[in-house]
């Protein structure tokens, strides 16, 4: 089963239009290019999963400590295989959250640009005010949204004159034409992802600030300021009226081709496959069952080490919790987890409240585990200048598994897309899985072996983001 590649997080960002030459660089780094070589991570603590338990561990009041926490989501079939297109989002972001071409317009190009999304957010703790200067590099892709706004970025958006002037984003906008080979060489691929906030005021503990509206009623947004991390503020961008932007953390999200040391499958028989080709042990794992208004889950406690291989059961439904009392027991076993990591508990609870809807009380099967810090040192290197005495990172991994069962159910359904009277049944099936609705007909197209099948209907389905990422 080989390694198997991620593209993140997928984010809609459409402009139609036509491109002449490569145009003029805007929105990105000073210089329009990528940056130069990556910076070195800042030190970290022990790799999630490592330390001990820690429940109700909190700033200590002194000394300057960044923590983070974010999620990936990926979707396998029962062979491991990653399934592409997994760009809907199941919870929105409130409108002030910048994405590539928002950043542009904030930057003085005017555009028009709908965006979705999911992760990273990063708590400064300091017992005096300071300020930092911090940046973001994604060497394997694009950072796509953030908040508060940036100096700049980097892939550059792209500006061109034909019929007027536009800003375009060669990178997810796949309808833009090149006229020359090299400029799409040069501009297009996701890769080389930079954010750079510039200076960061880190702000006294006790400072009162507005923050942005974000009712819960309409996003999650609002559970990761329930941290008594400082409050930050950044300077206001070109284009904002000079308004300085405050908030409890920073928040980015991207897309991109990520490796993941862990191989996550499914066997007949109602077991789900784990791997770990690697040295680097992994953090504790979560088995997730959920569906017919109930769900199980089992946990592997120690994670799993370097070379383990392993084949937990999928938990039973028969006599399991009703949903919503399983999703309370999953949350307190997750929030444990994290503690353990070195979150603090206000962080943890923060991390299980954005998510738990999504990663416990969605039907299906998934498996949950904690990446070590490393692996996102390496993948996400993050720069503060001058460095804390303590950066915590803690990403936990959501595979969301279609065992052999469901490849069978979908393979059916999606043959029945080639005939007008069932055609309408079939893309019923498909369209009541939501955002996992392009990555599971992907999977049965795949199992019924005709490339040919149902590509009318994948084609309306599937996301630019998608194709722009596997080059279609």
């Amino acid at each position: 089963m080989a390694t198997y590649r991620s593209l993140g997080i997928l984010f809609s960002s459409l402009v139609v239009t036509s491109l002449v030459g490569c145009g003029t660089n805007v929105g990105g780094a000073d210089s329009g290019e990528a940056p130069a070589a990556t910076p070195k991570p800042t030190p970290t603590t022990p790799a999630p999963g490592t330390t001990p338990t820690t429940a109700g561990l909190r700033y200590p009041g002194h000394g300057f400590i960044v923590h983070e926490w974010g999620t990936n989501t990926v979707v396998v079939g029962s062979d491991g295989s990653l399934q592409r297109g997994l760009h809907h989002e199941e919870e929105d972001l409130p409108g002030f959250v910048y994405d590539r071409i928002k950043a542009g317009t904030a930057l003085g190009y005017p555009t028009v640009v709908t965006s979705k999304v999911e992760t990273p957010v990063t708590y400064f703790y300091s017992d005096t005010p300071r300020k930092v200067d911090v940046a973001v590099d994604f060497p394997a892709g694009v950072l796509t949204q953030w908040y508060p706004g940036v100096k700049a970025f980097s892939p550059p958006l792209l500006m061109h004159w034909t019929g007027g002037e536009h800003v375009v984003d060669p990178v997810l906008d796949t309808t833009v034409q090149f006229e020359f080979p090299d400029c799409k060489e040069q501009y297009s691929h996701a890769a080389l992802g930079r954010l750079d906030w510039g200076q960061v005021e880190v702000l006294p503990r006790a400072a009162k600030v507005a923050l942005p509206v974000a009712p819960l009623a309409e996003s999650t947004w609002s559970f990761a300021r329930e941290v008594g991390a400082n409050p930050l503020r950044v300077s206001a961008v070109a284009g904002t009226e000079g308004a300085a932007e405050d908030e409890q953390f920073l928040f980015y999200r991207g897309l991109g081709n990520l490796d993941f040391p862990l191989q996550v499958g499914a066997v007949p028989g109602g077991k789900v496959s784990v791997s770990n080709p690697s040295k680097i042990a992994m953090g504790r794992l979560f088995v997730i069952n959920v569906g017919k208004g109930k769900g199980a889950f089992t946990v592997k406690e120690e994670g799993v080490s370097g070379g383990e291989s392993v084949e937990p059961a999928i938990p039973s439904l028969d006599g399991a919790a009703s949903t919503a009392v399983h999703v309370e027991a999953l949350a307190a076993k997750v929030t444990e987890a994290l503690d353990a990591t070195g979150l603090y508990h206000d962080e943890a609870l923060a991390m299980v409240s954005t998510w738990k809807r999504q990663w416990f009380g969605t039907p299906g099967v998934r498996v949950l585990y904690l990446m070590p810090q490393t692996w996102t040192d390496a993948a996400l290197p993050l720069t503060i200048t001058p460095p804390p005495e303590e950066m915590l990172r803690v990403m936990m991994i959501r595979v969301e598994v279609i065992t052999p069962e469901l490849e069978q159910i979908d393979a059916a359904m999606a043959k029945l897309l080639s005939q007008p009277l069932t055609e309408g049944v079939a893309r019923a099936h498909f369209e009541a899985l939501g955002r996992f609705a392009e990555p599971r007909l992907r999977r049965a197209l795949a199992v019924v072996g005709d490339p040919a099948l149902g590509q009318a209907y994948l084609a309306s389905v599937t996301s630019a983001e998608t194709r722009a990422g596997i080059g279609e």
